[in-house]
This record gives structure tokens, sequence and C-alpha cells, in this order.
């Protein structure tokens, strides 16, 4: 029976352990007769369930070992991805570090001063090389911030701007010796070497570019300062030739400055010999200013500034200069086209030939020129109002050439009351030295005694450079010789001027004119139109006589070829006005007068023939308010006289 009751395979390791279904079923029913069966049963179940807890602990642990280790794979392979990542990274870094030294040393253009060989002696009293070479520093750095040019540093060709530096060779390898290899190798610096030694009578010094021989200078031990100053001078002169030049030249008030002329002369001719257009054009500049500020030939400047535009068609510069210069000389068409080309270069949005410093000077320079080539002198005022109120001047465009701009517009505005004012507020009493200033202010307040006055004091060298050069000058003395009655006098200042002096023929014309010569005037006007076909002063002025003459009409064809050539000039309107008023045609004329109004309304003979005007066109109570606006405004004696006689009741 016992044999019966077994469960087959039940003791047998690794077969059937869960039980068979079926056999269990049949234990379970022969263990409720049989209580053997029962206790076999019921330990066979026990050991099933340990069976059981232990193959599912065995399970679990098997998953949980099995996850843990995805876990720890997974971590160990994104750290070795974030390993890789931060190699890669690493390595473009420094590729890209590498790069940019490679390519910050490629470009590299500044001045490296390396420490000078000193004498072991001068060196054991304190004068090592790293001291002179910063003593050279101090002296290089001196000169370049005292050479205002108005030419931009991105413009030279060895440029070495603000990177000036002392640089001390290190005895380890480091990331700036490494750099300072690229440099030497890859780079554009300028090294300067040099010694101090001792000599049998004092000391010498010597600095050197490159390969350069360099200089020596000798001098006592004392004179250690005036050596390096000379030996940085010799370092300036061949590492910035034309900075050097306007370091030698801009200094006009110097004792020295013919001599230290002549030497920046030398180096803009030298530079006017090389291969580059840049630098001719601006050597060329160079020797015109000089020829400008310090020997006064005008035409020689002339002829210089048209060789820098030759040598560079884009020089902004250029052009302003010569417009200037060709203006002194009374050739106003040509000034008018150089003043036009200076604009339109103005109005780029990058200028590569002017100083960021100076570049609103120059534009506000280049609108009153232009203004003042087509009368359109509000314009000019206010461009030379904005010019007194820069905030820096730089660089020859001086505060004082603003205020002669402005002398010239008040003048030319016929404000009288307006100029005087300026005056006060300036401070700026007349100055001996200049002409613009004295005779402008002087012109415009047709204060001619003043001017004849100023005439009688002038120096020799200053009486040749009028005759010579100063043409605009020259011509304001003319015209207040002819003013006070000196016919004779003004005949003599104005016969030996040049033939292309458009100034000059008018003033040869009005000569003639007051002398009664009209067929010989009108030779001089018509002169005059044609040297400046542009320009509409020579048919304001031969409007003019032609009005005193009686021929309002053919005056009226004058003032409308003015008019054309120049809307905002306004005296044309105003002798329009006074021909219509010749013809009788009064109530014409108020439209002209109005018009002239908006371009000079602090004028008192406008607003005295207006008022005559009003008068004859029966409006007597508008009449009375322009006499007496009139009456407050300058006027000469003779308006004055017609001033007395208008109706004011």
């Amino acid at each position: 029976m016992a044999e019966d009751n077994e469960i087959p395979g039940a003791d047998i390791p690794g077969e059937n352990q869960e039980g068979d279904p079926a056999a269990l079923s049949l234990a379970f029913d022969i263990a409720e007769h049989d209580p053997g069966v029962a206790a076999e049963a019921a330990a066979y179940l026990k050991t099933q369930r340990r069976l059981a807890a232990l193959q599912y602990k065995y399970t679990a642990d098997k998953e949980h070992f099995e996850v843990s280790h995805l876990r720890w794979r997974r971590f160990t392979e994104q750290m070795k991805g974030l390993l890789q990542i931060m190699t890669a990274v690493m390595g473009a870094t420094f590729a890209i570090a590498l790069g940019v030294m490679i390519w910050n040393a490629s470009r590299s253009n500044g001045l490296v001063i390396e420490p000078f060989a000193v004498a072991p002696e001068l060196a054991a009293r304190g004068l090592s090389g790293e001291v002179v070479a910063g003593q050279m520093l101090d002296d290089l750095t001196a000169m370049q911030d005292a050479t205002d040019s108005a030419r931009p540093a991105q413009s030279y060709e060895n440029n070495w701007g603000s990177d000036v530096k002392v640089e001390i060779p290190e005895t380890s390898i480091s990331v700036s010796e490494l750099y300072r290899f690229l440099r030497a190798h890859l780079g554009h610096d300028t090294l300067i070497t040099g010694a101090v030694w001792r000599t049998p009578t004092g000391i010498a010094v010597t600095a050197r570019e490159g390969a350069e021989r360099g200089a020596i200078f000798t001098g006592a031990e004392g004179d250690l300062d005036r050596l390096m100053q000379q030996a940085a001078e010799h370092v300036y002169s061949v590492t910035q030739p034309f900075r050097y030049a306007n370091y030698l030249d801009r200094d006009y008030a110097a004792p020295d400055i013919a001599a230290r002329s002549g030497q920046a002369a030398a180096i803009y001719r030298r530079l006017i010999a090389g291969e580059s257009n840049v630098e001719k054009a601006w050597a060329w500049y160079g020797l015109g200013t000089i020829e400008f500020r310090v020997a006064r030939d005008y035409p020689m400047a002339v002829r210089y500034f048209q060789n820098a535009i030759a040598a560079n068609p884009d020089f902004t510069l250029g052009y302003t200069a010569l417009a200037s210069r060709d203006r002194d000389l009374g050739r106003v068409e040509e000034s008018r086209s150089a003043w036009l080309q200076a604009n339109r270069l103005f109005a780029r949005n990058s200028l590569p030939d002017i100083n960021p410093r100076q570049l609103l000077l120059r534009r506000l320079q280049g609108e009153a020129g232009l203004a003042a080539s087509t009368g359109d002198y509000g314009k000019m005022l206010a461009a030379a109002k904005l010019g007194m109120d820069a905030p820096e001047y730089f660089a020859n465009l001086e505060r004082n050439a603003f205020v002669v701009t402005g002398l010239v517009a008040f003048s030319r505005l016929h404000d009288g009351g307006g100029l005087r004012a300026w005056l006060r507020d300036l401070g700026m009493p007349s100055d001996p030295r200049n002409l613009g200033f004295t005779f402008q202010s002087a012109f415009g307040l047709q204060d001619w005694a003043a001017i004849l006055q100023f005439e009688r004091t002038l120096p020799e060298d200053m009486r040749q450079r009028l005759a010579r050069s100063d043409l605009l000058n020259l011509v304001a003395i003319g015209i207040a010789h002819l003013r006070l009655g000196d016919v004779a006098g003004a005949d003599r200042l104005i016969a030996p001027t040049p033939a292309d002096c458009y100034d000059c023929l008018l003033a040869r014309a009005e000569i003639a004119e007051i002398r009664g010569e009209y067929a010989r005037a009108d030779w001089w006007f018509a002169r005059a139109v044609s040297q400046g076909p542009s320009i509409p002063f020579a048919h304001e002025d031969w409007g003019r006589a032609l009005l005193d003459r009686g021929k309002p009409d053919d005056a009226i064809a004058q003032f409308t070829i003015a008019n054309q050539k120049s809307p905002h000039f306004a005296d044309p309107l105003e002798g329009w006005g006074e021909a219509l008023m010749a013809k009788d045609q009064s109530h014409l004329a108020l439209a002209k007068f109005a018009a002239a109004e908006k371009y000079a309304p602090n004028w008192g003979r406008l607003h005295l023939k207006w008022g005559e005007a009003l008068t004859y066109a029966g409006k007597p109570a508008e009449a009375r308010a322009h006499f007496a606006r009139a009456a407050t405004l300058d006027l000469t004696a003779s308006e004055k006289a017609e001033l007395a006689k208008a109706p004011h009741g």
C-alpha cells in the first residue's frame, strides 16, 4: 500500500519539483482517508513553500542584479561618453585658442621695446635695461600724443597705434613666451633694441628698429634724458615717418619752425618717392600744409593739394584743403567744385581717410564752405555755430576757423547787430596775427576806417603775404579804400591781382563803375561771370550797377540769373524788389522783399525799402512797422537819411 501511495518523482532532485497537478489532487484525496498520507502531504507542501520562497528570492535577486548591472553599464557608458565629450571640447578649445593666438600673432602690428643692453656699472646704479626701455617707451608715447593729425591711425602702412610696450623675455616656457614666439615669426611687430654704454667722455645711447643700423647719440652722463629723446626721435622717424613729419611741422609758433618744417618736407618727399599712393597723397598734403601754414605760399599749396588728389582721387581732406586755398585766391568755381567733391565723400558711411575725432568738424567745414559758395549764408552761419560748440578741436581745424566763418556769414547776412553780439559772447578781440578775423569783423561792420588803420600797422611780411596769397583780405582793403573815396589807392592794390581771381575782377568792375567807365565795368563783370559760371555774386553786383545806372530791366535780368543760381541768397531778391520799385511796380516788389527776409531777416536796407514799397502800395500801417524795424538795424549814412524822410506817423 505504501508503494501505491508514493508520489512519483517527488524525491528526484530537479524533476518536477513543482509537482504534477493530477498527482497532487490524488494525494489530497487519499490524505482525507489516510492520516499518514496527510502528514506526508503537509510536509510536502511545507517543502514546496520553502522552495517557492527560495525560487522567488533567487528570481528577485537575479532581476535586481541584472537591473543594477544594467544601470552600472549605462552609468559607465555615460561617463565614458562624457569623458570623450570633455576631451573633444578641451581639444577644440585648445585648437581654437591656438588658432586665435596664431591669428592675433599674425595680425600683430605693435611696437615692442626690449630691455636695453646697459653697462654693468650703470645698471648697478639703478639704470637697468628695463628702466632705459621704459624711458624710451615714455618718450615715444609723448611724441605720439603730441602728433595731432586728421589722418586716421588705420591708414598708416606701419601703424602701431597704442600697442607700445616694453617686453621682458621669460626664462621658462609659458603661454606668453609661446605667443611671443608666434608674434616674432608670424606678426609684423616693430622690434626696438638698444644699448647704453660708457665712452671716454661720458655715455652713448643707441636705438635701432629691427636690423636697421640705428644711430648713436653721445654726451655727458647727465644728458641721458636728452640722448634718450634723440634716440626716440630716431626710432619715431624710422618707424612712423609721416607721424614724425607731423610732429616736426605742426608747432607753428616754434621759434625753429622753419628748420623743423624743412626736415618734415624732406620726409614727405621721401614718401612721395615710394610706391604707396595713400602715402603719396598724405605726403603731398603735408607739403601743401607747410606751404599754407609756414611759407604762406597759397598758390604752391594749391599745386601740392592738387597732386595729393591726383595720387588718391578719393582723398577727402585733399578736397577740403584745395577748396579753402582756392577760395583764398579768389578761384571760386574751382573752390565750389572741390567743396562738392568733399561733401560727396563726407556722405559716405565710412571715411577711411579722416580721424573719427575730427569727422564732425570736417563735415561742418564742408557744409559751411559749400553754403558760402552759393550765398546760403544762413546755412553757413548754422554750421559755424555748431562748429563753435564742438566738444573738441583737433589737428589744424581750430575754433578760430569757425569764428571767422561766422563773421563772414553775419557780414553777408547784413546783420551787424548779430555780429557784434556774437563777438561780445565770444570775448575775442581782434588779433593782429589773424588777418581773417580782423578783416572779416571790420568788413562785416563796414568799418572801413578800421580796415585802413589796420593796413597801416601791418608788418612787411604780412603785406607781402597779402599781395602773394591772401587775395580776399587784399580785396577787403581795396574796397575800404574805395568806400572812403580813395579810388586810386584801390586801383593800385587791385590792378596787379591775377586774372583768375573772381573777387579781384569784381573789385576792378566796381572801380570802373565809380569812375563812370560803364563799358569797362561791364567787361569786368562779364569776365567774372565767365570765371565763375556757377557763382551768383557777379550777377548780383552787375544788377546793382545796372540799377544805379537807371536800367531796371537789365538789372532784373541779372538778379533773376543770380536767384536761379542761388535761391537762398537774399541780395538778388532784395535788388529785384528795388528794380520793380524803379519800374513803379511796388506792389510786385513786396513779394520779393518777403522772400528776401527768409534768408536775411536782420537786413536794415531790406526793411527800409520794404517800408517804402508798402507806402507806395497804400499800406501805411505795415510800412511804419518796417520803418520801425529798419531803425533798430544797421544802416549806412545815406540809408539813415532816407529813413528820416520816411512817413512815421
